[in-house]
């Protein structure tokens, strides 16, 4: 019983639950926390069906549960020297076990996905679900060993997270309203710049996240050759673009407490709970000299990351008021 538990336990840690609970919140805020005010303010609804939205929700989990697996199983050998405390594959779950996995996880989410993409009339739209998970695939066994590509490569898939309802709910809407808001002067732009504006916040503090990663697993990533940021430019430089990132995260930010998010609300959230952190780590990275030092510092961004999110149900506070 005691064994069966720890090999529950693995595997949710394997597939990383935590992270696919954020993932399934993330889509779940942004439909109901972003778009359906937003929709609510000028007399549309929302359009993609819950069963539906389930179902794009679960292709999602499924395909990023099978990129964290395939992940551990092509990292096996450099986790022994990273992280020899938390290497699943091959310890607590059979090498064969985790690949059947990996691909039963694809499958799930390749039909669902599909189901979405044929339900709505847009089966084109199907293509992004075997991109994500060739893309997952391929980041697994070159992309990571490149530099800077697998960085930038699974931040574009975090950012696609929240794109994905937008991208599945907008053709329906048009579909829906279209004459409606062009007879009324109205249209769905204000959509795209709150889920872009999520989908770019989500990119550059995930890059963050990859470069801090990076500086945590120098030695074992330094052992099998990889050309990560700081084994080929440094660890000056890491920690130099590290600051640069958030400068580049921060500023856009500002700009919109100063033209848009002009409520007290959102000030003191964004400010307290977003903005003071990233520059606490954007200092802390100098400062920083150990393993632990580094893998604090990426708890504390993916903690960022979830006080964003956050933020999706005080934005419906401030539209619904």
């Amino acid at each position: 019983m005691v064994k069966q538990v720890k090999i529950i336990l693995a595997f949710l840690k394997l597939i990383r639950f935590s992270n696919l609970i954020i993932i399934a919140m993330t889509q779940y805020f942004i439909r109901w926390y972003i778009l359906k005010p937003l929709l609510t303010v000028s007399g549309f609804r929302v359009q993609l069906g819950i069963t539906q939205f389930a179902m794009l929700v679960l292709s999602t989990v499924s395909i990023a549960s099978a990129g964290y697996i395939i992940n551990d199983y092509f990292d096996r050998k450099t986790d022994l020297i990273n992280r020899p405390g938390r290497v699943i594959v091959g310890r607590l779950i059979n090498r064969r076990y985790a690949m059947f996995f990996h691909i039963l996880f694809t499958i799930i989410g390749l039909i669902a996905g599909t189901y979405v993409a044929y339900s709505i009339e847009r089966l084109s739209l199907s293509v992004i679900f075997l991109f994500a998970s060739g893309i997952l695939w391929l980041y697994s066994t070159t992309y990571k060993r490149q530099i800077l590509v697998g960085n930038i490569v699974i931040s574009v898939l975090v950012g696609i997270v929240p794109l994905m309802v937008l991208l599945f709910e907008f053709p329906l809407l048009v579909r829906k309203y279209h004459f409606y808001a062009l007879a009324a002067g109205v249209n769905f732009d204000v959509l795209i710049v709150w889920v872009c504006a999520y989908a770019g916040f989500a990119f550059l503090v995930n890059l963050i996240r990859e470069i801090i990663k990076d500086m945590e697993d120098f030695e074992g990533d330094y052992v099998f050759g990889r050309k990560t940021i700081p084994i080929v430019w440094g660890m000056k430089v890491s920690k130099w673009l590290v600051a640069l990132l958030t400068g580049i995260t921060v500023i856009p930010i500002f700009y919109l407490l100063m033209f848009h998010l002009t409520d007290r609300i959102s000030f003191i959230y964004i400010v307290l709970l977003i903005i003071m952190p990233l520059f606490l780590i954007a200092f802390g990275v100098f400062w920083a000299g150990s393993k632990n030092q580094y893998h604090t510092l990426s708890q504390m961004i993916k903690l960022v990351m979830f006080t964003g999110l956050l933020y999706c149900p005080v934005a419906n506070y401030i539209l619904s008021h």
